[in-house]
């Protein structure tokens, strides 16, 4: 994901065929609809910055029904700004409004680990894991109160099931190889049943 793409006009308003290209691998768009989303972002926000207000703006438009509160909006925003400067450019908002729907186990997995790496170190501690799943059991209704689900006890547990410490960080790949290991990660983490 945005972790390790070098995009050349992610604050400028020209594309690069480098970025397109990248683009269109990443995203699964094409280069018309590529080209008309960086027309529309630049109009909208044309200093090439995008603040957490309006991607929140954009995230609404796009987001799954099932964030009835946009908990995630918050979670993603931070996923993709990369820097942590309060703002995403051009290619870090197509990413992340596109990478949603992965059409694979290993593109899904890849995504969800994404997801929890805010950090952006390419590793996911239990927090950064735990603020992951509270946000996912928020946007599905269920609370910790109501359901006695405890984010940082599941977290525990996942890293736990995967064999790795609490005090240790999780790699992309012991976390793509713990889940596909285990058909209940699998479930939990929305692939499989």
């Amino acid at each position: 994901m945005g972790n390790n793409i070098a995009l050349e006009g992610g604050t400028s308003k020209e594309l690069t065929l480098r970025d397109i290209a990248i683009l269109k691998k990443r995203s699964r768009l094409s280069e018309e609809e590529i080209r008309d989303l960086h027309r529309a972002f630049w109009n909208d926000f044309p200093t090439g910055r995008l603040d957490k207000k309006g991607f929140v703006k954009y995230y609404e438009k796009i987001k799954d029904n099932k964030d009835r509160t946009s908990v995630l909006s918050d979670h993603v925003f931070a996923v993709f700004d990369k820097n942590h400067d309060g703002t995403i450019d051009f290619n870090e908002f197509l990413l992340a409004v596109a990478v949603g729907i992965p059409h694979d186990l290993n593109t899904h997995l890849d995504y969800v680990f994404e997801m929890c790496d805010v950090s952006g170190d390419g590793r996911v501690d239990v927090n950064e894991l735990a603020a992951f799943l509270s946000a996912s059991l928020t946007i599905v209704g269920k609370t910790n109160q109501k359901d006695n689900l405890d984010p940082k006890k599941l977290a525990a547990s996942i890293f736990n099931t995967l064999g790795i410490s609490e005090d240790k960080k999780l790699t992309k790949e012991e976390f793509v190889k713990g889940c596909k290991r285990n058909p209940n990660l699998c479930e939990f983490f929305g692939i499989g049943k």
